[in-house]
């Protein structure tokens, strides 16, 4: 949909994004390792530099270790090193600056006549948290740091702007869809891949050549130019998701299961479905693939949970999908029900 169809839109962000990536922008990063044996101190640009990504040791440390063994010296174990996270910020008046550039930047291209603006605050324990018990909701990130502007940009945002802080259990993502839903003059702004599965218009700032997307109807799902992530809009982008999942969310379909499964699994399962009840039996039949009978796992809080295909497809649609409205509660066992197949 090119962005002149709607005329005087108003802008519905999820400012999270903003919030982190013009935090993050407005300040250096680095790292800083002691080697508490020796005292001797390293830095790097991250930790990525200093050992490597994945499982595999890499970069600094494994050519450190590489020489060291060649020396007839043992090598350096990552527990060797106490590790601390140095960062710098540059001065708020230009981090404010930026901000002010994200928010009005869609504001201009879209001719828009408002905007409304939520953010995730700390409220209530957010309800998918509390609601998964296979792997933690957003688990990767507790550790992650927050810039060190994050409550000057709030307060930045909240006088100018006159946002909403969620803070009751939602998510500023929910929020947005509950704001544009059934509303044709309203457009959600933000770069979360969750919103393309929802029944709204919405604007990727990251993409602004995809223009407005519309995702109410059925829509589809595709490959990006790289072939590395799954696109799209409409009810079979959120199947995709809810077939395969969010790493940046933690939460995957195949969570409990010992096959393979990825993104072009899902894909290549949903690619050739034009209907729901099409992609509602395919989803059915690859869930009780991952999952052919009953099991005992250990869920995330370290109690035992009997699970089987319908659990953690139950579990994995409500981490996927999000409210449109006050007590919007739909699992996937009554959707399944009412199409007959379960």
């Amino acid at each position: 949909m090119s962005n002149s169809e709607i005329k005087n839109p108003v802008l519905v962000y999820d400012l999270d994004y903003i919030l982190y990536a013009a935090g993050f922008a407005g300040e250096k990063r680095s790292i800083e390792a002691t080697h508490k044996p020796t005292g001797d101190v390293f830095s790097f640009s991250n930790r990525t530099e200093m050992y490597g990504k994945g499982k595999e040791i890499g970069g600094w440390l494994k050519e450190t270790n590489e020489a060291r063994v060649k020396s007839n010296l043992s090598p350096f174990n990552i527990e060797d090193f106490e590790i601390v996270d140095i960062q710098a910020a540059e001065p708020l008046a230009n981090v404010l600056h930026t901000v002010k550039a994200m928010v009005e930047t869609p504001i201009e291209a879209l001719e828009a006549s408002k905007m409304v603006g939520f953010i995730g605050g700390k409220g209530k324990p957010l309800w998918r948290w509390e609601r998964a018990t296979l792997w933690e909701y957003k688990g990767n990130r507790k550790d992650a740091l927050a810039p060190i502007y994050k409550q000057d940009i709030v307060d930045y945002l909240i006088k100018k702007y006159n946002v909403t802080i969620v803070n009751d259990g939602k998510e500023a993502d929910d929020r947005v869809i509950m704001e544009s839903y059934q509303k044709s003059s309203h457009i959600v702004v933000g770069v979360d891949k969750d919103v393309r599965g929802n029944p709204v218009l919405s604007y990727n700032p990251n993409y602004p050549e995809e223009g407005i997307l519309d995702g109410r109807g059925f829509g589809n799902i595709y490959w990006d130019d790289k072939k590395k992530d799954v696109k799209g809009a409409g009810r079979i982008f959120f199947y995709w998701q809810w077939l395969y999942g969010d790493d940046v969310d933690n939460y995957r379909a195949n969570c409990a299961s010992s096959k393979k499964w990825g993104k072009k699994s899902a894909f290549n399962v949903l690619a050739n479905c034009r209907t729901d009840v099409e992609a509602f039996e395919v989803i059915r039949d690859a869930y009780k693939t991952l999952y052919p009978e009953e099991i005992e796992v250990e869920g995330w809080r370290g109690d035992k949970i009997k699970i089987d295909w319908l659990y953690v497809a139950n579990e994995i649609w409500d981490m996927a999908r999000m409210w449109r409205y006050e007590n919007d509660y739909v699992t996937a066992s009554e959707v399944l029900s009412k199409y007959k197949l379960i």
